[in-house]
């Protein structure tokens, strides 16, 4: 029996699911690793330790077997930055999405109109996560190593470049930095022009099906591997997790949320938003990744939990007593930018707040907007998309934050649709395994993929909840709106003052 290991980097650990080659799952691992923030805004990580966290994985899956790994195929966070020298000496952590230092240069762009042109050009709203930003951020504060970096890649391509020898990113990918031009899937020369970057200094471009080549010799034995693994490039998180969900085209919406959350959808044909609202992502000519992403997710929950009602209660307990409050939370809001925000409002100054407390809100109530709020922030980010594409017929949904039956109610409610729950939770690595199948000539279309996801349950809108929502709704995004002027002057006080927040 032969076996394909399907990975996914994500930005606080790193999985690995190995699966036989018609498909099914064996066994699954996960290594974490720390983020570091020793400076404001900072948010990066050690490319090296991510690296053998992989290494770990890929020996200890590889052992559990008699047979042969074939290949492995790649998911992997996006938007992160990594700078190599001279001799492959890395100059740089990898500098990832969460990054928020850039946010004066976000600013400037949007005030000198280069960030609408990136928008227009590559589908990358005007936001600090975007490497675009990061590189002209590095550029003004560190321009000699700005000029000693001979290549520019992010963390899947540093990986894969320390397995094989060769450096090459995706399209999904190269989607990511805001670089690749929507129209010909090309590193953009105008925009690579504006900022003074040599288009040699990235890396070569290839589909994610592409065949990287073979493990270098040295990795080999040491992860338990044989001479004839192939290293499959595979793509983003945003796109795999989309497709590996069942999310083909435009009749349905995926929405993962976990620490943090996303909501996506698929179109034949790159779709820009005058306002900025979502991103579009080219995967190749006739299938473009459309979405908006969000910071505060799962993140915002666990937050809470801990802070309204402490350490010892579980997210079950959370839950139970939110379940108590009827819709609408007695009119209590909730906004819950905690990390600043991306889709919809893309500020990275954004804070949280309760809007509308009063004496007879108790815990019940907070526990209950809380969760609304995370909801009402994703259905924001998916208003420019069913503007734009229309009404889907259902959400797919996955990830920690939806594994209760109440949050998966409260969401059919909310977007008022149908709620499709997916049983497979590593959605990911299911389609980068797919990936491999195209590349070794042993599937002939992603559209089989349908076949192995296994819907566990339909939540369907509860009329009497979407009135409630549909009331307060609008309320919600009028005070995000007035809200919008004050985020920065509350940023730079807290920036002022810091010791009032540790």
């Amino acid at each position: 029996m032969d076996y394909i290991i399907g990975m996914d980097i994500g930005t606080t650990a790193s999985k690995g699911v190995l699966y036989q080659e018609n498909g099914k799952k064996i066994e699954e691992m996960s290594l974490p690793y720390p983020l570091i923030q020793e400076k404001v805004d900072q948010a990066e990580e050690d490319p090296q330790v991510i690296f053998d966290a992989v290494q770990k994985i890929i020996f200890d899956l590889s052992k559990r077997v008699s047979g042969k790994i074939k290949a492995i195929s790649w998911s992997s966070q996006m938007h992160s930055l990594i700078g190599i020298g001279k001799d492959n000496r890395v100059l740089t952590n990898s500098i990832t999405w969460a990054d928020n230092r850039s946010s004066q240069l976000v600013a400037q762009a949007k005030e000198n109109g280069l960030a609408q042109d990136i928008y227009q050009q590559t589908g990358m709203p005007p936001h600090p996560m975007a490497p675009v930003y990061k590189l002209l951020w590095i550029k003004e504060e560190n321009p000699k190593l700005f000029a000693q970096v001979q290549k520019w890649i992010g963390i899947k391509e540093y990986i894969i470049w320390r397995l094989t020898g060769t450096i090459v990113t995706d399209t999904t990918m190269a989607a990511g930095t805001g670089l690749l031009n929507l129209h010909t899937l090309t590193w953009d020369r105008k925009l690579l022009d504006k900022i003074e970057l040599d288009p040699e200094k990235l890396p070569n471009l290839a589909k994610p099906e592409y065949v990287v080549g073979k493990v270098e010799a040295e990795y080999v034995q040491k992860l338990g591997l044989n001479s004839e693994t192939k290293i499959i490039l595979g793509a983003s998180d945003g796109y795999l997790s989309t497709i590996g969900v069942g999310v083909l085209d435009k009749k349905y919406f995926a929405l993962n949320v976990g620490t943090s959350g996303a909501v996506r959808a698929i179109a034949p044909k790159a779709i820009v938003d005058s306002k900025n609202r979502f991103f579009c992502y080219p995967v190749d000519k006739s299938h473009y990744l459309l979405g908006g992403p969000v910071n505060n997710g799962g993140i915002v929950f666990e937050w809470a939990r801990k802070t309204i009602f402490g350490p010892d209660q579980t997210a079950e307990d959370f839950i139970n007593v939110a379940e108590t409050v009827p819709a609408g939370s007695n009119g209590l809001i909730f906004h819950p930018y905690l990390g600043g925000e991306r889709a919809p409002i893309w500020n990275a100054q954004a804070r949280g707040s309760f809007i509308g407390l009063s004496r007879n809100h108790t815990k019940p109530q907070m526990a209950r907007s809380v969760l609304e709020g995370i909801v009402f922030n994703l259905l924001g980010a998916a208003r420019g998309l069913r503007e734009k594409i229309g009404e889907p017929e259902a959400l797919r949904v996955t990830g920690g934050f939806v594994r209760s039956d109440f949050v998966r109610q409260l969401i059919a409610d909310i977007f008022n649709l149908p709620v499709v729950v997916i049983k497979n939770d590593q959605s990911g690595t299911l389609a980068a395994m797919f990936l491999a199948q195209l590349s070794l000539n042993e599937e002939d279309s992603l559209d089989k993929i349908v076949k192995e996801i296994d819907n566990s349950k339909v939540y369907f809108p509860n009329p009497k909840n979407v009135q409630v929502y549909h009331d307060i709704i609008p309320i919600y995004r009028e005070v995000e709106n007035d809200l919008d002027q004050s985020y920065d002057k509350i940023a730079q006080f807290q920036k002022k003052y810091p010791k009032l927040f540790e």
